[in-house]
């Protein structure tokens, strides 16, 4: 692996030193010259010059009349073009944007050398003749001008045809039918991505409106000097200095206390409403060092940002906390029942439950009280805002709390050495705290809320050299650094109840069905990652004749080293009714139903197992924590040509090649199955440098042919039928193979089953028991309840056929609209399986065994399911094995068997119609009617109220169905408007009414879409799989309509009973993601006023309103965390208990925000 790697990086190299890598961030002029007859010139001197910086680029029309000017940076420019015998012609406020090739064609008219033809830059449309990729381009001006509530540049991504909203946690954006983690984000022409964690909008470092000068997304179908990644590229360009000093200082804030309304959930009833207060302030400063030659440009921005949101929490009643409760459900007939239910010691149904509990240890103990420790524990927990029905919990809302803090800073430093020869450099800083991210604390207090400390820096050199007029080298330097470090609050509430370990390790309670108390076995004691990547990158441009072409590479060194620690505090774990599957009455009471059984547990304190993770090196020393050092070499070469066939057609043609190295860690800490999961025992090999194996085997298939046209049929540059094909390929990203960090022998995790209270009721020897010595070993004996990260040895990078046909016009005044069909293929996509599923002959024995009504452990067939097909002898559960070896497969997890053979398309119908900016008014529009289909979630991070597993691992073709991310119909529009009044405007422009009405702007972003599918899932295993079945639908589901209740409960379907759980061993009739859940309309506006001090020196005042309209927009059921109310059966069924929230974590309801900018 490594000497092959070796080589490609040396191949690589040595292309840098001669040929060339992306030219992101740069733009060209292209086009034809030609005389009054239409005839091509030939010999044409045609020169841009950059108004900002006096730079000067020339090129000479060919044979055929066309010419190239390419490795230009995005600005305004001037164009003259030359000619002996015809008049001279300029072409001024020319825009040339970043990944764009401006046409530009001239005619000459005949006269004197001597005499210059201005040529209005407005007559020039902005069709895209020269080029056939799928873009969209967000200026300056736009992202100044649009309300933007986080001030977060990435926001208008949103604007392109073809992007939604993403529904999972990372909180990024879906790009024709691509996962969120399936973007490219470069700034200023370098990798700009978190290659951990990626799917988070803005990649590694972060930027604001002030600091950027404009970013294009390119959706589909980029050229071959592009890669990496099969979503989108977001190509960002940093501002510059110029000739003319120029800069700001700006504040926005945002207050609770002023405009803004309350959050649906969040009734006058329930108090002062969610606080928050956004403090966002900076300045920023650019200008000349020496005139024409040097310059720089610089912004800090700094956010304060204290806030709160409403969560909800699913508790205990007064009732049951005391211990006399009456229990509201179905008996085990499948009947209606309500029975009063008495826990407190001494009653009858504390008599029996506590018999139920001594069959498991045989102690004689006949009456056991409430567990003092849980009582301590259920005081965490509010009183209910309104109760479930059950009789035994309720659903509280409380405001939890986040104060962050950020800054960042950008520089950036250009020199001209000639008009040939330009070097650029930028340094970015950003750094962020938040005690409580996201204000997604479980209870109040902060309890379970995550700590958050991140710092980010990056850099990029990059030298553009004019090596002739038609020949350009490209070369950048770049990299980017993150430290992000996350914590668990509230341990203080939690660690009093047990002493810490050797390693501060404390512990945890899961008190299903009520919300748990805890940081959670994945938060644990906290997390911290350092991630970065190295990246060299050459591009050399040659302009030959018709023809320009493009030779060049790059490669990336990522590093990412930190920890995970999962499960490194202990979990006493409560949950029997969940263990024993449901179908078991744990405590006696005549009800199967396991959030009953498990809530009883919980009152009694009775723990049915003792879970923790220990963490060895490779020498078998124990350690604090798995730290781990990974390494991923990535490297790529590519030849692109755009071929002026003929004056109004251009083919775009290329193709790129991509290798992206295994990874591996450095100190050989890492391991994988490579033998069959169901032989045992399992036996785990090391994987790395010098032992031989790899985590997989190197994918070397990784070709990436490139083709399109653009055509343009009227010869008038007002048309362009435009058409490509391309294929593109995913890396892998460090999350993903990151989780394999626990497998044999670096972690043992230790699992007892305790089946005593936490108070030692039964007398067993006392709780916490000691924490058994492990003997770390590669080899897995049956029975050891394993739960590792598996790789498939045949793991790929995912692929995608992008295709798309389209056509540009441009329309009278000022219009263009841009129509597209677009389409994805993609295959070998990641997915993640259950890698020991139960076996289906055994299953049948088991249902026979439990058929038989005289069986010695007296089980019926319906118990045969879910949880207990892992359970066996060695849980205590079966007289005999499990259906599924149970080396694998513990509790709640299953052995994580990632591979790459998902599929996946998309389809859709695309448009935008722009309106330019004429007349003070700029107005897009975009509207997409999409379908996307897949057979698998995010291995990592599904969609909300979904799973990552395929549900049944031996039919995996069941999951095909909607995506996470189908939304059938996306419709935004976006306007910048400077309102007609005052001064030099058309109304009201004299005397002092013309100074109070001048310089006032509005502007607004509409966005309108449909819902997010979402998953209806049964109460049982149907398919006796191991993983709860989906649902079925036995009538009309939307007969009554909703209920939307303000402040209480929002149903998506009043019908309920039209949902119910598939019987045993039938599949269910409703396929993934078969719903979608609630539309979405958002209205953001702003009004501002800009008033003149001087001549070049302003201040602008501005309003801006989010969700104007305050139209509330709900999360999908199912949404709030351990409240299922996508599961037939739960009490939460059908509710929709949370209002869409903004991207800050914020309510969405409306709320306004001030600005003061001072600009000179």
């Amino acid at each position: 692996m490594r000497s092959m790697e070796y080589v490609f990086s040396c191949v690589v190299l040595f292309a840098l030193s001669t040929l060339a890598a992306a030219q992101a961030g740069m733009g060209s002029i292209a086009g034809v010259v030609s005389d009054p007859s239409d005839a091509v010139v030939q010999g044409a001197t045609v020169t841009a010059k950059n108004s900002a910086t006096g730079a000067v680029r020339t090129a000479t029309s060919a044979e055929g009349g066309n010419y190239t000017i390419t490795s230009l940076p995005p600005g305004e420019y001037s164009v003259t073009v030359e000619k002996t015998g015809f008049s001279k012609l300029t072409f001024d406020h020319l825009t040339v944007s970043t990944s764009l090739v401006v046409p530009l064609n001239a005619q000459f008219r005949i006269g004197a050398t001597t005499e210059n033809v201005n040529v209005t830059v407005d007559t020039v449309a902005p069709i895209e003749t020269e080029d056939s990729q799928v873009s969209n381009l967000v200026d300056s001006e736009r992202m100044k001008a649009l309300p933007l509530i986080t001030r977060n540049p990435y926001e208008l991504v949103l604007l392109s045809p073809g992007t939604s909203s993403a529904s999972s946690s990372l909180g990024g954006f879906n790009v024709n039918g691509a996962r969120e983690r399936n973007n490219n984000f470069l700034l200023d022409g370098v990798d700009n991505n978190d290659t951990s964690v990626p799917g988070i909008p803005g990649g590694a470092l972060a930027a604001n409106p002030e600091s950027t000068e404009e970013f294009r997304v390119i959706t589909n179908n980029f050229n071959a000097e592009y890669g990496r990644d099969t979503g989108a590229i977001i190509d960002v360009v940093t501002k510059a200095g110029t000739n003319q000093f120029h800069g700001g200082a700006y504040w926005f804030g945002r207050y609770d206390k002023i405009g803004g309304a309350r959050d649906w959930f969040n009734r006058a009833a329930d108090g002062p409403r969610d606080p928050y207060v956004r403090n966002q302030f900076g300045y920023s400063i650019g200008g000349p060092i020496w005139k024409n030659k040097t310059f720089f440009f610089f912004n800090q921005e700094f956010q304060r940002f204290p806030t709160a949101r409403t969560n909800a929490a699913q508790v205990p009643l007064q009732a049951f906390k005391d211990g006399l409760f009456t229990f509201n459900g179905i008996d085990d007939n499948g009947d209606p029942i309500s029975r009063t239910i008495d826990l407190r010691q001494g009653s009858a149904d504390n008599q029996t439950i506590t018999a139920n509990y001594e069959l498991f240890n045989g102690s004689g103990v006949t009456s056991i009280p409430a567990d003092p420790t849980m009582q301590k524990i259920f005081s965490l927990y509010p009183q209910a805002a309104f109760e479930t029905g059950d009789g035994f919990s309720g659903v509280t809302f409380f405001p939890s709390s986040s104060n962050q803090r950020s800054y960042q800073a950008t520089g950036k430093l250009d020199h001209h050495f000639t008009d040939s020869e330009y070097l650029s450099f930028r340094y970015s800083y950003n750094d962020l705290k938040d005690p409580n991210s996201g204000a997604a604390s479980a209870l109040p207090d902060n309890v379970g809320a995550a700590s958050l400390k991140a710092i980010a820096t990056g850099g990029v050199a990059t030298l553009t050299s004019n090596l002739r007029p038609s020949l350009i080298n490209n070369f950048s330097f770049g990299w980017n650094h993150i430290f992000a470090g996350f914590g668990c609050d509230g341990l203080n509430v939690l660690d009093s109840a047990f002493p810490v370990d050797q390693f501060g390790n404390g512990t945890d309670f899961a008190t299903n069905p009520f919300t748990s108390v805890g940081c959670g076995g994945l938060l644990s004691d906290g997390q911290a990652r350092k991630t970065g990547t190295i990246s060299f990158g050459n591009t050399l441009t040659w302009v030959k004749g018709a023809h320009t072409l493009k030779f060049g590479g790059d490669f990336r060194n990522v590093k990412e080293s930190g920890d995970n620690n999962f499960n490194s505090r202990r979990q006493p774990d409560t949950r029997i009714g969940t263990a024993t599957g449901g179908g078991f009455d744990s405590a006696g009471i005549g009800v199967s139903d396991p959030a009953l059984n498990d809530a009883i547990a919980a009152y009694y304190g009775f723990v049915v197992s003792d879970l923790q993770a220990q963490f060895f090196d490779k020498s078998g020393v124990r350690k604090g924590s798995d730290n781990k050092d990974f390494r991923q070499r990535e490297g790529s070469v590519f030849v692109q040509d755009s071929w002026k066939v003929r004056p109004n057609i251009t083919f775009n043609f290329g193709v790129r090649y991509q290798f992206n190295g295994v990874p591996y860690e450095v100190h050989n800490n890492l391991s994988n199955l490579l033998t069959d999961p169901r032989t045992f025992p399992v036996v785990f090999s090391t994987v790395g440098p010098g032992t031989g194996h790899q985590l997989f085997n190197d994918d070397y298939s990784n070709v990436e042919p490139r083709i399109g046209f653009s055509w343009d049929p009227f010869r008038d540059g007002k048309t362009a039928i435009r058409a490509s094909f391309g294929i593109f390929h995913d890396r892998i990203f460090g999350n993903l193979f990151g989780n394999a960090r626990g497998n044999p022998p670096f972690e043992q995790d230790y699992s007892t089953f305790v089946l005593d209270t936490i108070g030692n009721a039964f007398d067993t020897g006392g709780f916490p028991l000691a924490t058994p010595d492990q003997i770390p070993s590669a080899s897995v004996p049956d029975g050891a309840l394993l739960a590792p990260v598996i790789f498939d040895t045949h793991f790929r990078n995912p692929v995608t056929n992008s295709y798309f046909f389209g056509i540009q016009r441009n329309l009278p005044a000022g219009l263009v609209l841009d129509v597209s069909y677009v389409g994805n293929n993609s295959h070998h996509v990641f997915r993640v399986f259950d890698a020991n599923p139960p076996d289906p002959v055994r299953v049948a024995a088991l249902v026979a065994f439990c058929s038989d009504p005289n069986n010695e452990f007296g089980c019926v067939p319906g118990q045969v399911s879910s949880l207990r097909l892992y359970s066996g002898a060695d849980q205590g559960i079966l007289p005999f094995n499990g259906v599924a070896h149970n080396a694998i497969g513990r509790n709640t997890f299953s052995a994580a068997l990632n591979k790459s053979d998902g599929n996946a398309n998309y389809n859709a119908l695309q448009t935008k119609i722009t309106k330019r900016f004429t007349r003070g008014f700029q107005m897009q529009g975009s509207y997409t009617w999409a379908h996307s289909i897949d057979d698998a979630n995010d291995p990592i991070v599904a969609g909300t109220g979904q799973v990552n597993f395929v549900r049944d691992a031996l039919l995996p073709a069941l999951d095909r169905g909607n995506s996470d991310h189908d939304i059938r119909h996306v419709g935004v529009i976006n306007s910048v408007w400077e309102l007609p009044l005052g001064a030099g405007r058309t109304h009201w422009n004299q005397g002092v009414m013309g100074r109070v009405l001048e310089g006032f702007e509005m502007t607004g972003i509409l966005t309108m879409q449909t819902g997010h599918p979402f998953d209806v899932i049964g109460t049982r295993d149907s398919q006796r799989v191991g993983r709860v079945s989906r649902g079925d639908v036995i009538g009309d589901p939307f007969a009554g309509g909703g209920t939307f209740s303000p402040g209480t409960k929002v149903f998506f379907s009043n019908n309920r009973a039209a949902f119910t759980s598939p019987a045993f061993d039938t599949f269910p009739t409703i396929g993934r993601n078969f719903f979608h859940g609630p539309s979405f309309v958002n209205l953001d506006m702003s009004v501002s006023k800009k008033m003149k001090i001087w001549e070049k020196t302003s201040i602008e005042l501005r309003l801006e309103a989010y969700n104007l309209l305050n139209h509330a927009n709900f999360n999908n059921p199912g949404d709030d965390p351990g409240l299922v109310g996508n599961q037939v059966g739960s009490a939460f069924f059908g509710q929709i208990l949370s209002q869409l929230g903004r991207p800050d974590g914020t309510t969405g309801a409306r709320q306004l925000q001030m600005a003061a900018k001072f600009v000179f």
